[in-house]
């Protein structure tokens, strides 16, 4: 199955909508609410037929600010290349970048916060075509500006069971906890049910103790521990760091973090087996 193609000469508008479509064109169903998300995620769609080796996944997750800094396509080339699974957080779809973007042939964008001229979100590229995709939008209370998640499953080759991988941009700006605990909450309800793998990724926004609280308890809740770093370049806010990756099911082979001046953050690439 071919992998989504932009062209510099299509209008912004096409390209967008041709990344939205992905999920038509590869009969992917796309699920906008938890209760739909759960149900999909326990009857999941048919694959191509190619699935994820169970003893090397290798993933990055990195939030990009919008690519704005100089750069970061050559940080995102090294780190995509050779990666199964690609979790990028403020991906800002419009022409610049948008054709920067594809080394890894599926894209699964949830939207966020929308522009005139970009629409910012999560994106998870897989170079398997997924089996369910999920978006949901919370909503930061302050600037009313709407942080995304994505939900996508895969299938695993000599096993029966699937991983789910979320791919979350946290509410960042609130007076209390509330809108933040609703988002977490979110991802609770709709995994509820999955006895697979599970990989939960991404800009946490744990600038709080309450938040670290928050997410370590939903953690619990499904049996998923943190991945640490030896050497840990990961941002910090408060003292506190604000990405993440637990796991579930899955093994960690290698985790690192790396240094970049092309983002306000630094990118985590870990080695997974089952």
């Amino acid at each position: 199955m071919a992998a989504v193609t932009m062209s510099c000469a299509t209008p912004y508008v096409e390209q967008l909508a041709q990344v939205s479509a992905n999920a038509a064109t590869y009969h992917i169903p796309t699920e906008l609410s938890v209760d739909t998300c759960r149900e999909s995620l326990q009857s999941p769609g048919r694959a191509s037929g190619a699935e994820l080796d169970t003893s090397r996944i290798r993933l990055v997750n990195w939030n990009i600010r919008k690519g704005s800094m100089p750069s970061w396509q050559v940080d995102y080339g090294v780190l995509s290349n050779g990666s199964d699974l690609v979790l990028i957080q403020e991906a800002a779809l419009r022409i610049d970048t948008i054709n920067d973007m594809p080394t890894v042939p599926y894209w699964s964008f949830a939207p966020g916060y929308r522009t005139q001229g970009e629409v910012t979100g999560v994106l998870t590229l897989s170079n398997i075509e997924p089996l369910t995709q999920c978006s949901f939008v919370a909503m930061e209370p302050l600037l009313r500006t709407p942080k995304a998640t994505s939900i996508t499953q895969y299938g695993l080759k000599d096993s029966d069971q699937t991983l789910v991988v979320v791919n979350v941009h946290a509410v960042n700006f609130s007076l209390g906890t509330g809108a933040y605990e609703d988002q977490f909450s979110q991802i609770g309800r709709a995994l509820a049910e999955h006895t697979g793998p599970i990989v939960l990724s991404g800009d946490f926004n744990t600038w709080r103790g309450r938040r670290m609280q928050i997410v370590e308890e939903l953690a619990a809740s499904l049996n998923l521990r943190p991945l640490q770093f030896a050497e840990d370049h990961r941002v910090k806010v408060l003292g506190k760091i604000l990405d993440h990756i637990y796991v579930r099911g899955l093994n960690a082979v290698s985790t690192e973090t790396r240094a970049v001046e092309s983002s306000d953050h630094n990118p985590m690439s870990v080695e997974l087996s089952m």
